[in-house]
């Protein structure tokens, strides 16, 4: 099961929609990732679509997924590579 916090609706209502980024999109993302890591800060899981430019933030608890956040950024991938070379995303 799938659920989204409110801060992740609200954003995918507000932000995201213009880009044409929605909640099917996210499900898929999640479903198969281009990527998937790991917030060892956060201990959360971080799904990326590098042809979006969106990482997924989410917290899973047996089958439950919780997403927390998305970010879009069109320069996600230098988002990605500093956060691995800190070790915060691994």
């Amino acid at each position: 099961m799938i659920t989204f916090t409110e801060h992740a609706k609200t954003k995918l209502l507000k932000e995201l929609k213009k880009l044409g980024i929605t909640k099917q999109l996210t499900t898929k993302t999640l479903k198969n990732p281009d990527e998937l890591l790991y917030d060892a800060l956060r201990e959360r899981y971080v799904a990326i679509n590098w042809n979006r430019n969106i990482a997924i933030i989410y917290e899973k608890t047996g089958n439950n997924i919780t997403v927390v956040t998305i970010i879009y950024s069109t320069e996600l991938k230098d988002t990605v590579n500093r956060r691995k070379r800190t070790g915060r995303w691994i």
